[in-house]
């Protein structure tokens, strides 16, 4: 797992805050799961992303899954997550639509680190620790670029609600960084100019 360093300015919540996600014990056994398979190697990494990381750092948003970003071990030129898929059957779960999979009553979605924006977030996530168990959290700042490259309306609404919370803090150049180096410099000016 990749440490955030120590050294620069951390993202998240002012400490003063001490806010946790509401109904923490509803995830709990799905941060043990994700847990369980990076342990048996099932999964290589993970992290928290989508509207579930929004709510670990902002209000409650409205979501309908639970947004894992992995990546799965090696098996030649494709993604495989079939021996994640497969063990969470054999364990009794559940899968829906769009091969989400029901732990313990949440509809979670794998979603493969793509080269570029999402697999540098999922390497420069952060360790947290929600419900006393320990996870990773995609920082804000990938948050919102990732949010930014998808461009769609619930992701605009999440970004507004991220960057104008004063509980929520940010690193802008370290935001300003990676949407250059991702080329999102230009969306992100439409997006503040909107606001």
């Amino acid at each position: 797992m990749t440490n955030v360093n120590q050294n620069e300015p951390q993202s998240g919540l002012r400490p003063e805050s001490g806010r946790e996600i509401s109904s923490v014990s509803l995830i709990a056994p799905v941060l043990k799961m994700l847990n369980k398979l990076r342990d048996d190697r099932l999964l290589e990494d993970y992290a928290i992303g989508g509207g579930i990381a929004v709510l670990y750092y902002t209000e409650p948003v409205l979501t309908y899954d639970f947004d894992v970003i992995c990546v799965f071990p090696e098996s030649g030129l494709l993604v495989d997550p079939s021996p994640v898929f497969e063990y969470l059957r054999n364990e009794g779960y559940v899968f829906g639509k769009e091969d989400r999979v029901d732990i313990e009553g949440i509809p979670v979605q794998f979603i493969p680190a793509s080269k570029g924006l999402v697999e540098e977030a999922l390497k420069n996530a952060m360790n947290v620790k929600i419900s006393g168990v320990e996870t990773r959290i995609l920082t804000v700042e990938y948050l919102i670029a990732i949010m930014l490259q998808l461009n769609r309306p619930k992701d605009r609404a999440k970004i507004d609600l991220l960057i104008n919370n004063e509980e929520v803090i940010h690193d802008a150049s370290k935001l300003q960084s990676i949407l250059t180096n991702h080329d999102l410099i230009s969306k992100w000016q439409r997006f503040k100019d909107v606001l």
